[in-house]
């Protein structure tokens, strides 16, 4: 069971709770948010509490342990909970905290970036591009990944470091979490920033430091793998990827994992065959399928 009480601000999911019989109390070690992934997200900055996130019915909410549909269930779903860093940039003018990523852009788009970047008071490159992120292990399935970065275990004591269109070729890099990274000598045209999980900005002009601040926690899903079963190692990666990043296209799959389409097809067909993935039609063009756990 995910839970057996919570507290929650939201009116709908109390009406929902109350209806099935879950108590809801202030002082429960659980707080439960009802929506999407960017609710679930300030949840995990501002609350001290073990956070479960539940969806709207139909939705898909990556972060979400369980749809608000689901709650009639409760009993016979697993949960756990994982421990996420929050990480805080400081810079001259305030500071901001994120979950799944601080952000390093100029304010206006179309626009360069240059600074050099430190770890730990050592010297790790300098650079002219887009920006960079700095991602949790969270994070890394979110901006990251879709700029270049890996994909990283949510267990992992990591920060990646993601350099953003780097007009030098500069490569991703995956530091320990205690690591202290200084972002030095930022310069651009337009004024930078830095952004707390794409809602929360500050000023980031000169320089920023950005360090491991607290550790949130998250309940998630478990899925079970039936007794017994072999699976391949290309169709536990096409499952990780899927529970991290949603409903996917056999080429958008191929495109993340670097596994040929017919590999990917064939995992997929057994993973259908052992519960643990189901395809549906894609909303956006019915001519294709999609494929989600």
């Amino acid at each position: 069971m995910c839970f057996n009480e919570v507290s929650t601000d939201s009116p709908v999911l109390m009406e929902w709770l109350e209806k099935y019989g879950i108590p809801v109390r202030e002082d429960a070690e659980v707080f439960a948010v009802y929506g999407r992934d960017r609710d679930i997200l300030r949840a995990l900055r501002e609350s001290d509490k073990v956070v479960v996130g539940i969806s709207p019915p139909g939705l898909d909410v990556k972060l979400a342990a369980l749809d608000l549909r689901e709650l009639p269930s409760l009993t016979s779903i697993k949960c756990r909970a994982v421990e996420i860093p929050r990480l805080r940039a400081e810079s001259p003018h305030g500071h901001v905290v994120g979950v799944n990523e601080i952000a390093i852009f100029p304010e206006k788009s179309a626009t360069f970036l240059k600074y050099s970047l430190y770890v730990d008071g050592t010297f790790l490159f300098n650079d002219l591009s887009d920006g960079v992120l700095i991602a949790t292990p969270l994070g890394s399935t979110a901006y990251a990944l879709s700029a270049g970065g890996p994909i990283v275990d949510v267990r992992s004591r990591v920060i990646v470091i993601v350099p953003v269109n780097s007009a030098m070729g500069r490569k991703p890099y995956v530091i320990p979490q205690e690591s202290v990274v200084e972002i030095r000598d930022i310069k651009s045209r337009a004024r930078p920033v830095a952004i707390g999980d794409g809602v929360v900005e500050i000023d980031a002009g000169g320089s920023v430091t950005i360090r491991a601040w607290g550790r949130a926690k998250l309940l998630v899903r478990e899925r079970a793998i039936p007794s017994g079963a072999k699976m391949p190692a290309s169709a536990q990666l096409i499952r990780k990827v899927l529970a991290e990043r949603g409903p996917l296209t056999v080429a958008e799959i191929s495109a993340v994992t670097k596994l040929s389409q017919r590999t990917v097809r064939n995992a997929l067909k057994r993973l259908r065959e052992m519960g643990l993935v189901k395809a549906m039609l894609d909303p956006t063009d019915p001519r294709r399928k999609i494929y989600t756990v």
